[in-house]
């Protein structure tokens, strides 16, 4: 049961497919036939709708209606194929035919409508046969040709059709039947130096089909006068004494009409007074920094453009004010500005919007907009993570003035670079300043929206850490407070752009003081018991530790030195001279109360004598001088 439902919703598939019904065998299925010449086979084809997995053969009938009735042959066709091919042998010429499909399936059949016609009615001729291009200084003649046999086999003649379009469009241009010759037409209007091709096909001239279209010739037009003027521009360098750089676009190929030979440059020299010139390739010249006014003209076999004009001046007049870079996906960069407002009422002529990749200055673009104008769409080609600079010049009479350069990127990324030269400066035993180095520009990817600062704890063996900190992008150093006197830190950074976070820094080490109070204790218990550990041991090893210091120290400081005023010399001089004194003082007291005493004569007394002093060197340089030693007395 459920085969049969199937076979018959195969049926009605190919029947919908076919824009066939049962039992209607006049359904179409877009069959057409028609006779080739010279060799009068007639090919037949259909469309083919059915989905792949439906298998369905094809059958074509032909029938004779004038010579052979009621003779039907017929052709099978190859699977999926959708053309077949009827040979001149098996066909009457000038006989009327009857042609129908049969398109057969598991499912059942189904039939075309029928075809009738005359054989002579569906002759399709040949493409015709383009001659060489004729070119003439303003228009352009093709010529064609068909086999000299065709004429002999049909008895009708042939119009002709003809098509035309630049080498590097897509759309062609169709000429109108009514004026296009048998087997020639003449081209006008044509652009100047364009590569165009041109197509020509014929049809007999009552019944019949159009032949296919011709092999395409192609051909150049003539050179003209180029039109227009260059569009030129210039590179200041860094200082005042460097060259300028004169730049200029290639001369569009519309408005060149020809290969452009050279461009013409001619600049007015202050240093100099005179006005220079030199030929020069596309599209850049250097010209001496005293160079004033620039003028370039392009050349080629017929003429030349009108100069091109630029002043090199510098003016102050004012420049452009608040230039803004917007991304307009898919486009480029959408450049505005505050147009330029002169106490002067001085306008600008022009502006001039600048760009440049900021890593590889060699590759400087620029477009132009009218005075009036605050904006502008940079088009090109853009590519990530590339920082661009741009200006925005106003152009006056008397010279140029630009804006600041602003940096865009048309997409950015994540940073693949990271802050750098990360550094600490102690304080106090709670706090710390952080420096740091901005990221690389090539490693940006972006404009930097602000850096990350992670702090980690590694003193304690579970290691803490706190909340991420966030600095702006211009800051290049942070002070951390609320540290732990005496504790090593971890740190480390990343940047972040619009695209998200970069890869992190190296990480730093670093290390908050002691509070003071614990560092004087701690200092003042080190030389305390560095100063009893000495005294032990100078104690224990006293003797050692003398004769360590004799030979150590130097003599002054370990020799006993004398005391002049407690030495046996001065001990025994003041013996003496008190012993004087003491006679001196009875010689008084007898004067005063003299007495008769007799004297008797003894005997001498001998004497010892003094026994010398040793008194060393040494002991001399401390000794008192003769007037020392009265003073004393």
């Amino acid at each position: 049961m459920s085969s049969r439902w199937d076979a018959a919703w195969l049926l009605l598939l190919a029947l919908k497919a076919f824009g066939l019904k049962e039992g209607d065998p006049d359904a179409p299925m877009g069959l057409h036939c028609y006779q080739m010449i010279p060799s009068h086979d007639m090919n037949c084809s259909w469309t083919i709708r059915e989905p792949p997995s439906v298998n369905i053969s094809y059958v074509l009938y032909y029938q004779s209606q004038k010579f052979h009735r009621g003779q039907t042959q017929k052709v099978n066709s190859w699977n999926k194929q959708n053309w077949l091919v009827i040979g001149k042998n098996n066909l009457t010429q000038r006989d009327n035919y009857s042609v129908w499909l049969e398109a057969r399936s598991a499912a059942g059949n189904a039939t075309s409508e029928k075809l009738n016609f005359r054989l002579d009615d569906i002759e399709k001729p040949p493409p015709p046969d383009l001659d060489p291009i004729e070119l003439h200084s303003s228009e352009v003649t093709v010529k064609w040709s068909n086999p000299a046999w065709l004429e002999s086999l049909s008895a009708q003649f042939l119009i002709c059709a003809l098509r035309y379009k630049t080498s590097r469009d897509h759309d062609w241009t169709y000429v109108n039947m009514d004026s296009v010759n048998e087997d020639s037409y003449d081209l006008e209007g044509l652009k100047p130096f364009t590569s165009y091709e041109v197509q020509v096909r014929c049809i007999p001239h009552q019944k019949g089909f159009w032949s296919e279209w011709s092999s395409s010739q192609t051909f150049v037009t003539p050179e003209a006068a180029p039109e227009g003027q260059v569009d030129v521009w210039r590179s200041v360098g860094a200082s005042e004494t460097q060259e300028t750089i004169l730049l200029w676009k290639a001369l569009d190929p519309e408005a060149a009409k020809g290969t452009i030979i050279n461009y013409e440059v001619s600049f007015s020299d202050r240093s100099k007074n005179r006005v220079e010139h030199k030929m020069c390739p596309c599209c850049n010249t250097t010209l001496p920094h005293t160079s004033s006014y620039a003028w370039v003209s392009a050349h080629n076999s017929i003429s030349k453009t009108q100069p091109a004009n630029l002043s090199l001046e510098q003016t102050d007049l004012p420049s452009p004010q608040e230039v803004k870079v917007l991304v307009v996906q898919g486009l480029g960069f959408n450049v505005t500005w505050k147009p330029s407002a002169s106490l002067l009422e001085v306008q600008p002529l022009e502006y001039v919007v600048e760009w440049t990749e900021e890593l590889f200055r060699n590759s400087l673009n620029w477009t132009r907009r009218p005075g009036g104008s605050n904006s502008a769409l940079l088009q090109g080609n853009f590519p990530p993570k590339i920082p661009y600079l741009v200006r925005v010049y106003s152009l006056y009479a008397e010279g140029s003035n630009a804006s600041f350069a602003v940096r865009a990127y048309f997409k950015e990324e994540v940073p693949s670079g990271s802050p750098r030269a990360l550094q600490d400066r102690s304080i106090s035993s709670t706090a710390s300043e952080i420096s740091w180095e901005e990221i690389p520009l090539d490693s940006c990817n972006g404009h930097v929206t602000h850096y990350t600062i992670y702090l980690r704890d590694s003193t304690s063996r579970t290691p803490k850490s706190y909340e991420p900190i966030t600095v702006g992008a211009k800051e290049r150093s942070y002070y951390l407070s609320d540290l732990k006197p005496g504790t090593a830190y971890l740190i480390w950074m990343t940047g972040s752009t619009s695209a998200g976070e970069g890869v992190p820094s190296a990480k730093h080490h670093f290390y908050t003081p002691g509070s003071h109070w614990q560092l004087i204790l701690i200092i003042l218990l080190v030389l305390g018991f560095l100063g009893i550990l000495v005294l032990i041991v100078a104690f224990v090893k006293r003797k050692r530790f003398f004769s360590l210091c004799h030979k150590v120290l130097p003599q002054w400081c370990w020799e006993k030195i004398p005391d002049p005023e407690h030495s046996s010399i001065v001990l025994k001089l003041n013996d003496q001279t008190t012993e004087s004194d003491m006679d001196a003082l009875s010689k008084t007291k007898a004067r005063e109360e003299p007495t008769i005493v007799e004297i008797k004569e003894q005997a001498p007394v001998e004497t010892t004598p003094a026994i010398p002093l040793n008194i060393s060197g040494y002991e001399k340089r401390f000794m008192p001088t003769l007037e020392d030693l009265q003073q004393l007395t």
